[in-house]
């Protein structure tokens, strides 16, 4: 294990994708071992009503890919001259490198060692609010645990939600009954090129924090 005091590990914790290594293997029981230490996170009264899939064959994860493209290509149809330098976060320090950084991705997901979709009960997208935020509260802290748990191990993920245009494709591909789970989104896994991350760019604390009254 990567020796990361906690600051360390959770402020260079990323979504990694031009520096994912696809030329290494990696060892179910390591990413099992990652994933026990995520379950360890909370989750609404404790029901534990998730579920994990890990996808480690080559030609499934080749159809993943297709469908990961072809749903990316959806969402940029949609929109429209809204892209490149018209894109709302394009004014962002950085926006460009991330920008060649998830057209990496989709070049090269096909090539990933592993992918976890993980899974939560129900379908919320007719839910109120309230379901809503409890669905998802009860699974991401684990999801963003599991990134922790693979960096601490010289390895790293993306956070990626663009196959959800097509999710139902992707749940017929790989047997999940669409009516009764929701898919949190898609994260290739893989060993990290080199392991020196840095703290990225975020707004200061001034600029996003209230005290006691909202002000925008």
């Amino acid at each position: 294990m990567l020796e990361l005091d906690a600051k360390q590990l959770l402020t260079t914790t990323r979504s990694v994708r031009k520096r994912l290594d696809f030329t290494k293997s990696i060892s179910r029981g390591l990413l099992e071992d990652c994933l026990k230490l995520a379950l360890q996170a909370p989750n609404g009264s404790n029901m534990n009503t998730w579920q994990w899939l890990i996808i480690d064959d080559k030609n499934t994860i080749s159809s993943i890919a297709k469908i990961y493209n072809d749903a990316m290509d959806d969402y940029v149809a949609l929109l429209g001259d809204a892209v490149g330098d018209n894109y709302m976060g394009a004014d962002i320090p950085g926006f460009e490198k991330i920008n060649q950084s998830v057209d990496y991705l989709r070049e090269n997901l096909t090539q990933a060692p592993a992918i976890l979709i993980p899974l939560m009960s129900g379908r919320v997208e007719n839910a109120g609010v309230f379901m809503q935020a409890s669905s998802y509260g009860s699974i991401i802290q684990a999801v963003w645990s599991f990134f922790l748990a693979l960096r601490s191990h010289g390895l790293g993920s993306a956070w990626t939600t663009a196959h959800l245009w097509r999710e139902q494709e992707l749940a017929e591909l790989l047997g999940i009954p669409f009516e009764k789970y929701t898919q949190v989104g898609l994260f290739p896994i893989a060993y990290t090129i080199g392991t020196d991350f840095k703290p990225a760019y975020r707004k200061p604390v001034e600029e996003v924090l209230s005290w006691n009254h909202f002000n925008s």
